[in-house]
């Protein structure tokens, strides 16, 4: 898509960084933010960011004295917070023995922008404009051998109609560390751009959950980019239920032997909500494996896109890579599109994919029916007996019950409109 004369929003991005110097990676970074990708590609023809273009939107001037309503889930967790895409250290918690939280530089805040630049999202939106707008790059570092009890509770909220926002997070576990983070967004702006890299070193394993659950006006696009390591583990997963439209697109590189992947999530939509889950896996090195388990439930006029990627180099034998994506209709008006792909060039590897679309299953339905239990509560009862395995599954027991809960709430409202 070529820049639009009226496209003030790309206009308000170099303005913003028009007091930066030439070298910045802010600047370096709003050089290459000149249009929004073009329906002709690929990767966005199923979601389309035209109606960006027809908006009036300024990147956010944080708040730091901004009050905030999100309060913590979860009992005893670390809670670090992010108002307006800014760090709020006054309403954050003091990190445990063995973690620390920066806010990077000049110099180290270009090595992450060159990392991401060096990846295939090199080119997304959020990866120029948020570089080009964050307050800061914050740095979250597990030390070596230290394992995280409990959680990690990242808030992201605040914002405005008319404003976009831009948290750049970069987590690095080291050598042999282990954690577990929740994050939550709850952002009232009109336009998110959360940038996250991600970084598991020898031996290092990472548990995340991640909940989106903007404003019902919002456009959320989420980019994360994510290295392993040699025996690493990263294990992923994420409910999308907010937003008018929330694309969350992760790429994952595969570059120590035996690490694992599990990036695994679940849309739920109704209204005209638009939701979008993209992954990229980059199979770089023999014996690694990597999953990638879809489920969505759409009603109204909404649509769900699922697109994986997985992509097999010719040294990475012993590749196992596994995609699904499983999708129910309950509005003849809902749309959801699934798109997997295999790109293999090993010969030694196990690798499948496969998608399907469809309403709830007549029979199941009646037998329910037919034990006395009411049509709207049957359907709830086989749509969530339909969640409950991914989430069993993908996330830790001692969260489960939030998932749940936060599953259930949009479940219901769907199912309500749809009886």
């Amino acid at each position: 898509m070529l820049h639009n004369a009226k496209d003030k929003y790309i206009t308000s991005v170099k303005d913003y960084v028009s007091q930066f110097e030439e070298n910045s990676f802010r600047k370096l970074a709003s050089n290459d933010f000149n249009s929004w990708p073009s329906p002709r590609e690929e990767t966005w023809r199923l979601s389309r960011l035209g109606v960006l273009s027809r908006k009036e939107i300024t990147p956010i001037i944080p708040n730091s004295k901004k009050k905030v309503s999100s309060v913590s889930k979860f009992t005893g967790s670390t809670i670090i917070r992010f108002v307006d895409g800014a760090l709020r250290e006054d309403l954050s918690s003091k990190l445990p023995p063995g973690s620390s939280l920066d806010i990077l530089g000049e110099e180290d805040s270009l090595t992450c922008f060159h990392k991401f630049k060096d990846s295939n999202l090199k080119d997304h939106p959020s990866t120029n404009v948020s570089f080009s707008c964050t307050p800061s790059i914050v740095k979250l570092t597990i030390e070596k051998n230290i394992s995280i009890g409990g959680f990690f509770e990242i808030i992201y909220e605040g914002g405005d109609e008319n404003l976009s926002v831009h948290p750049a997070l970069y987590i690095e576990l080291k050598d042999n560390s282990s954690i577990t983070i929740i994050e939550r967004f709850n952002h009232l702006s009109s336009l998110i751009m959360p940038l996250q890299l991600v970084e598991l070193k020898q031996n290092a394993s990472m548990n995340s959950l991640k909940i989106f659950n903007d404003n019902q006006q919002s456009y959320n696009l989420s980019a994360n980019c994510t290295f392993l390591s040699d025996k690493s583990n990263y294990n992923s997963f994420s409910l999308i239920k907010g937003g008018l439209f929330t694309r969350s697109e992760t790429h994952a590189y595969l570059k120590g032997e035996n690490c694992s992947l599990n990036l695994n999530g679940v849309y739920l939509s109704s209204k005209n909500q638009h939701h979008d889950l993209t992954t990229a896996i980059y199979h770089d090195v023999p014996n690694c494996t990597s999953k990638q388990i879809v489920r969505g439930v759409l009603g109204g006029k909404s649509t769900g896109v699922f697109q994986g990627k997985v992509r097999v180099a010719p040294d990475a034998q012993k590749t196992d890579g596994q995609q699904m994506s499983r999708a129910i209709l309950l509005s003849e008006n809902a749309i959801a599109n699934a798109k997997p792909e295999l790109e293999i060039y090993a010969d030694d590897v196990i690798c499948a994919h496969g998608a399907t679309v469809g309403e709830i299953d007549d029979e199941q339905l009646f037998y329910l029916k037919s034990r006395g239990i009411l049509e709207k509560k049957a359907k709830q009862i086989l749509i969530t007996a339909f969640l409950n395995d991914i989430i069993n599954e993908s996330v830790e027991e001692s969260v489960q019950n939030f998932v749940f809960e936060e599953a259930e709430l949009a479940l219901s409202e769907i199912i309500s409109k749809e009886i």
